[in-house]
């Protein structure tokens, strides 16, 4: 009797099991599952459109599909976030899902408008995640269009534009992951404000968003990640270089991998490192109670990938003339990014908190004047550089063929 009662119970198990997978399917069902959001202003109504990169799940999985594109995009627009989310519902059958969002994108001119109110409306919704990464659309470029676009490899515009995003962090450092939560902590900094990666489409945008775009081995347009965007406060300010955008990178000690190019003294040519690893360090010092100057420390190791010179590599000098040569060119490029966020007035390199960690009734002093003190602060830089090695030879052909 009581091997059959724990048969009943197993049975009940199974049965509530399947009913509840039924009611999840069901459930399912009902939702457009939305991979990736676009956000810019009509100036003429002042009210946001917002684009919805929806998936087609039938086209992803290959089985049930219909040879369509991967994802849909439905547009609506509203005074707020919200109000153009509910839009939808005229356009959509289904309700829009929005907890697996993984990219936003604002256009250049909702940013220079200001994200304060937007960021309120992210923060406190309890379906987009925090770690959703934030991208600005370049500007002249429409984000609705970014979030369109159709790409060969990634079949998901939104999570292919994530996955770039990670990959050249890894290797080039130019850009960095940006959430949704680090941009509402950029927010708080007294006289700074949130970087962004910016985006772009390279090509044709009209032609991008079409079907054609994947049946090409030559895209008609791209999606491609371009240079950080500078806000000041909550309003984008300008856009950084290259150059800035790896300076600033450094600064914030995200650097992982990038190439360096040096030039060698007296003409000897030019050589290609490889940044391995890097860490920077931020101190304040004081001149008096009131004027701090902020020391930059970066320890670097390199891995000399290509040689242009007949440098004798296995000479300890030459070591040496390439570190200092090195050294001088990561220091002028931290420069770059200092002088940019000082022309634009706006701390995103937090040099007021390293003030405060140094001394903090110093800095409750100063942090009524800090938009007046920061452009004019003094920053120095200290830079130590390391070649670890130069991968499977020493010695270039050049150099061989000098000695011959």
């Amino acid at each position: 009797m009581f091997r059959y009662r724990w048969l009943v119970i197993v049975l009940l198990c199974c049965c509530l099991s399947t009913i509840t997978g039924c009611w999840d399917a069901t459930e399912l069902n009902k939702r457009a599952i939305v991979a990736g959001i676009g956000i810019d202003w009509k100036e003429e109504e002042q009210q946001y459109m917002i684009s919805f990169q929806t998936i087609i799940a039938d086209e992803i999985s290959g089985k049930t599909g219909r040879g369509a594109t991967p994802t849909s995009i439905y547009r609506a627009s509203g005074k707020t976030i919200i109000e153009a989310l509910r839009n939808t519902s005229r356009k959509v059958p289904r309700i829009i899902s929005l907890a697996h969002t993984g990219l936003i994108v604002i256009s250049d001119e909702v940013a220079r408008n200001g994200i304060i109110d937007l960021f309120d409306y992210l923060d406190r919704d309890s379906d987009i995640r925090l770690t959703t990464e934030i991208l600005v659309a370049a500007e002249g470029q429409r984000a609705e269009d970014v979030v369109a676009v159709l790409t060969p490899i990634g079949k998901i515009t939104a999570f292919a534009l994530v996955q770039k995003i990670k990959l050249t962090s890894r290797q080039l450092s130019e850009n960095f992951s940006v959430e949704v939560d680090d941009v509402i902590r950029d927010l708080l900094v007294p006289g700074g404000g949130p970087v962004i990666n910016g985006v772009f489409i390279e090509g044709d945008a009209q032609r991008a968003v079409k079907k054609s775009n994947l049946e090409s081995s030559e895209s008609a347009g791209l999606g491609v990640i371009s240079n950080l965007a500078i806000f000041k406060g909550d309003k984008l300010k300008d856009w950084m270089t290259k150059e800035e955008s790896k300076g600033t990178v450094w600064i914030k000690n995200k650097m992982q991998a990038t190439p360096l190019n040096i030039k060698l003294e007296n003409g000897q040519g030019e050589i290609a490192l490889d940044v391995m690893r890097s860490k920077t360090r931020l101190e304040a010092k004081f001149k008096d109670p009131l004027q701090p100057v902020i020391h930059i420390f970066v320890e670097l190791n390199y891995s000399i990938r290509e040689v242009m010179s007949d440098i004798d590599l296995r000479n300890p000098d030459s070591m040496r003339t390439i570190e200092a040569a090195a050294n001088q060119e990561v220091a002028r490029i931290l420069k770059l990014a200092v002088k940019k966020c000082q022309e634009a007035n706006s701390d995103i390199l937090e040099f007021g908190q390293t003030v405060e960690r140094a001394r903090p009734e110093a800095w409750h002093k100063m942090k009524g004047r800090w938009d007046v003190i920061f452009p004019q602060l003094e920053v120095e830089y200290h830079v130590k550089s390391v070649v670890r090695n130069s991968q499977t030879r020493d010695r270039s052909f050049k150099y061989n063929m000098k000695t011959q």
